[in-house]
């Protein structure tokens, strides 16, 4: 995995050649080359090297959605108004709200521009379903801060959020690869389904993360999410547990804007604790990873590849929670 991403970043940045006007390209190189776990370009590149044994076709695939999902990042910072990620400042915090508008814009032309270096099927299949991905992503994202002034959001209504905002750009990583390997419809769709399913328990876990990881690992500040009053399903379901006088103490706890950070941060973590919260979301992490291994062994692969597909799969969510 190491030499993929070796190969993968000498690919990226031999692309991303473009140097004028210095102040477009600039800050998209700056958002590219702070690091990330990369994590949907190597799962491009892992599928095609299982079924190819090579990954010198999945690059163009995989820079796409590196890029895509960089463009999605810088827009979601001017929307948080967010001054950091990854460790250093974001585009609107160095430079300003239009320069990241405007960068995040070139970046998803780019993504697309990119998959031109493939024959016209390929592109075809290929620019299909990143233009459906976008329409997704854009969907979610709006669904999330629909939640911000939404008192009441069902558990259905997360996941349906999740599944756009974070999972179909996960499946699309898992269906770029099967693409570029040339498989048939039949196994590309599954591949797509494994993905969503593994979005979907790595959306979870990313909200345990936030809220019980370690902040040196997690590249966060732990408890962001409660500062931020984002309604995660620790929420959500913290929410449905508790009865009328505790329901009402914890929502002026969550929603106070004048309790100490890391107090409210710490009541909160309790009364996620305590509600059965976190144990709820570790199953449900479970089930999508058990779906999503499910649709893998029904696939009609050889033994060893279905196997490989499965330790991969485990890998992407053995985070330490």
């Amino acid at each position: 995995m190491k030499d993929f991403i070796k190969t993968f970043e000498g690919f990226l940045k031999k692309e991303i050649d473009y140097d004028n006007p210095r102040n477009l390209y600039e800050p998209v190189k700056y958002l590219l080359d702070s690091g990330g776990k990369r994590l949907r370009p190597l799962i491009t590149l892992f599928v095609s090297d299982l079924f190819t044994g090579n990954i010198s076709n999945a690059l163009p695939a995989s820079a796409a959605l590196e890029i895509f999902h960089n463009f999605t990042l810088a827009h979601d910072d001017i929307m948080d108004n967010s001054l950091m990620r990854r460790g250093k400042k974001t585009i609107n915090s160095k430079w300003d709200d239009n320069t990241a508008i405007l960068s995040g814009d070139v970046m998803l032309i780019i993504s697309y521009e990119i998959l031109n270096k493939y024959d016209d099927s390929k592109y075809l299949l290929l620019s299909k379903q990143l233009t459906e991905t976008s329409r997704l992503v854009c969907e979610g994202q709006q669904n999330d801060m629909d939640f911000s002034i939404e008192k009441n959001i069902s558990e259905d209504d997360y996941f349906k959020m999740i599944e756009n905002k974070t999972a179909v750009l996960i499946g699309c990583s898992f269906m770029f690869g099967a693409i570029v390997s040339e498989l048939n419809s039949k196994e590309i769709n599954a591949l797509y389904e494994v993905g969503k399913n593994l979005g979907l328990a790595f959306q979870l876990e990313d909200d345990l993360l936030d809220c019980f990881g370690d902040e040196s690992k997690f590249g966060k500040k732990i408890g962001g999410d409660i500062i931020q009053k984002k309604k995660t399903l620790l929420f959500i379901h913290t929410l449905s547990k508790l009865d009328n006088d505790k329901r009402l103490e914890f929502e002026n706890i969550f929603f106070s804007d004048n309790t100490d950070e890391s107090v409210k941060i710490s009541l909160i973590k309790k009364y996620y604790k305590d509600s059965g919260a976190v144990n709820y979301i570790n199953k449900k992490v479970k089930e999508y990873s058990e779906h999503a291994k499910k649709i893998i062994n029904q696939m009609q692969i050889d033994d060893n590849k279905k196997l490989s597909l499965n330790k991969f799969s485990e890998q992407l969510l053995n985070r330490e929670i």
